[in-house]
């Protein structure tokens, strides 16, 4: 989101929606620019006055839920949830601009990751996604050589 107050004017991209609201803590009127894509429904921003800090653009990605056994028994849990992410009045610079945070498991989240951070998460998940591939074929080769198929 780029901000119109007493900055300078920024081109603001074609693919990004602009809107109003009152900044709850000036009562000034300000006007905001969506990050390409955002998802979020700012109505209730329009409608009443904001603390800017609360206004967050958004694009999500689908949920994905697992079992985790936590207490004993199997629940599911949203895993490896992944959105894109702005906040532009943030007090913290880097969560100004587009970044993306990482839910590892329901609620424990990586945040406020650059490309190359994310690029850091993605390639940890992949090696981890081949040492379960190996452990996957030990698992087949242990049930065989004790008379069990890779299912059973």
């Amino acid at each position: 989101m780029t901000v119109l107050d007493d900055r300078p004017v920024v081109p603001v991209p074609t693919s990004s929606r602009q809107w109003a609201f009152v900044d709850r803590v000036t009562g000034k009127a300000r006007i905001a620019t969506c990050m390409p894509g955002c998802e979020s429904d700012h109505s209730g921003d329009m409608r009443t006055p904001t603390f800017p800090e609360d206004i967050w653009c958004e694009v999500l990605a689908a949920d994905v839920h697992m079992p985790v056994n936590t207490s004993g028994y199997a629940e599911d849990f949203r895993v490896l949830g992944v959105k894109l992410s702005m906040i532009p009045f943030s007090r913290v610079p880097a969560e100004r601009v587009p970044h993306a945070v990482v839910e590892v498991v329901d609620d424990h989240w990586m945040d406020g990751l650059d490309p190359d951070g994310l690029a850091t998460v993605i390639s940890t998940l992949e090696q981890r996604v081949q040492t379960l591939r190996s452990t996957h074929a030990r698992l087949v080769a242990i049930r065989a050589q004790h008379g069990y198929g890779p299912t059973a």
